[in-house]
């Protein structure tokens, strides 16, 4: 059997072959040297609840950062429309003024509401019906 594994560089220089029965599989990642003294260490493994609950709160902060960007970008987005549809309706408001014939207002409070019926006679037309006697 082959089973092993292959130490290569950086580089691609074959480092090291080394063959093993059984062998399945190899996980392994690089680390550095830890720039930490043990003690150091020691002391953020048993403070590591303190650690984590500030971090967590930074996380947070930062996470909430795009949503917040989102929300000013979505407001200035509102502003902008609103002001140009407020342009817009003042350019329209002569024209609206000429539709109304002559009314100045925009306000549908101000009006009226009437209901005009028109009737109208389209067409009339008399037609003779014979029955006989018995027929009714």
């Amino acid at each position: 059997m082959e089973n092993g594994f292959n130490i290569w560089s950086f580089n691609r220089k074959h480092l090291n072959l080394i063959l093993k029965d059984h062998f399945f599989e190899f996980l392994w990642r690089p680390r550095p040297p830890s720039f930490l003294s043990s003690e150091k260490e020691k002391e953020i493994a048993k403070n590591l609840k303190k650690y984590s609950k500030k971090y967590e709160a930074e996380d947070l902060d930062v996470s909430l950062l795009p949503s917040e960007q989102e929300r000013e970008k979505r407001r200035m987005l509102k502003e902008e429309w609103d002001n140009e549809w407020k342009r817009l309706h003042e350019e329209e408001s002569l024209q609206r003024q000429k539709l109304r014939d002559g009314e100045a207002s925009d306000e549908e409070e101000e009006y009226e509401a009437k209901n005009i019926e028109v009737e109208e006679v389209i067409d009339v037309s008399e037609e003779v019906l014979h029955l006989e006697y018995g027929q009714e």
